[in-house]
């Protein structure tokens, strides 16, 4: 069995997530190989899918709002609600299938408690798509009912359309302004679990270059027994190997290479596919890393929205960030670095806000002074 040092495997890491350099690799392509991207209503810097296409490509916001809206992608449940491609989807009709063993509990207790309104919000979504508010004005208009005996308001609906999206039965086209899914109807493909399982497995080993049987599951938050099947899958069919990293076991690709080093230079979001699993980023980079947004403003020990800062291959630094789109600022509210961080460490953090500045379409960068990064970032902003 091959062995690998914790330190080998980073660059490894590093290397399979696209992040050693920014590169021309059209937007769509770059999501068949993440798989998901994470999406997320939080938009106090830029909503959470934009930024693995930032981080990765040379690439404008744009070109990544034509791949959220084209008709080759689609939402449906990975880790977390996730951009997809379209065949991408198939692959979890297991999901699917399985939607009561998966889906919130307040989306089942919709279609246990109202019989009868799965089948016309199917019906009403078959006649026109649309957002479950959409859904519900026509059905209020349709069948006027007392809130107060049916319930059947806004939330009633929703949390059928949430349902039902669990189950395959609706699928999206997009979302609005209002970042709302907009429903059509959708199926339930027709996909060996097996096959599925072995091509998730394959596709998140690929994805993260190595990973453990942990970080399998959590990726694309498979069940235990997918994940467990696709992994005796994808080993017996020579897709993917056991290795050691550091004397645990953990899965490669079967083609591993080891590069001698590794670039990449860039702020990672909060949901960005190489944070998802924290473990692992502590034991390949030795950066712990926990979100805080639900975490109360006075236990915040970063602040709201923490991007990692990536310098050559390593995480090195970390920002709170807040675009004021009044005043077209990018406001840095902390800057901390880590022990080891280089000594250039704020030179290069400043170049990157500033790239990232213009990619938002924002004039200048404000720097507040807490951290120990602080000061030195904002001796580069203000010089």
């Amino acid at each position: 069995m091959r062995s690998l040092t914790p330190d080998q495997a980073r660059r490894v890491a590093v290397r399979a997530q696209r992040l050693e350099h920014r590169r021309a690799t059209p937007p769509l392509a770059l999501l068949r190989h993440l798989v998901a991207v994470q999406i997320d209503s939080v938009n106090v810097l830029a909503r959470a899918h934009y930024f693995p296409f930032y981080a990765r490509l040379s690439t404008n916001r744009e070109t990544v709002d034509g791949v959220f809206q084209s008709l080759r992608t689609t939402e449906y449940w990975a880790h977390e609600a996730s951009l997809l491609t379209r065949e991408d989807r198939d692959l979890f009709a297991w999901r699917m299938r399985g939607w009561r063993d998966h889906a919130w509990g307040n989306a089942l207790r919709a279609a246990d408690e109202y019989p009868g309104l799965m089948e016309t919000v199917l019906a009403e979504v078959a006649a026109r798509p649309g957002t479950s508010r959409d859904i519900e004005t026509r059905l209020e208009a349709d069948h006027p009912r007392e809130r107060s005996d049916w319930g059947w308001n806004w939330s009633v609906v929703k949390r059928m359309c949430e349902a039902l999206f669990w189950a395959g039965r609706l699928s999206t086209t997009g979302r609005n302004t209002q970042f709302e899914r907009i429903y059509t109807v959708g199926s339930v493909p027709q996909i060996d679990d097996a096959a599925a399982a072995r091509d998730l497995v394959r596709r998140t080993v690929r994805a993260c270059g190595v990973a453990s049987r942990r970080t399998v599951r959590d990726y694309l938050r498979l069940s235990p027994a997918i994940a467990d099947l696709g992994i005796r899958e994808a080993l017996a069919g020579g897709d993917i190997v056991e290795v050691l990293v550091g004397g645990k076991p953990w899965l490669a690709q079967s083609d591993l290479t080891i590069p001698r080093s590794v670039g990449g230079t860039t702020l990672l979001a909060p949901f960005d596919p190489l944070l998802w699993d924290r473990d692992r980023v502590e034991y390949l980079f030795g950066f712990r890393y926990r979100i805080e947004i639900y975490t109360p403003e006075p236990k915040r020990q970063y602040g709201y929205y923490v991007l990692p800062f990536l310098l050559d291959g390593r995480l090195v630094a970390r920002v709170d960030l807040k675009a004021d789109r009044r005043d077209r600022k990018l406001l840095v509210r902390s800057a901390f670095s880590e022990p080891d961080a280089p000594a250039h460490v704020a030179q290069e953090l400043h170049a990157e806000l500033h790239r990232l500045t213009m990619w938002l379409g924002l004039g200048r960068i404000t720097v507040e002074e807490r951290g120990n990064l602080a000061d030195r970032l904002d001796r580069l902003v203000v010089d």
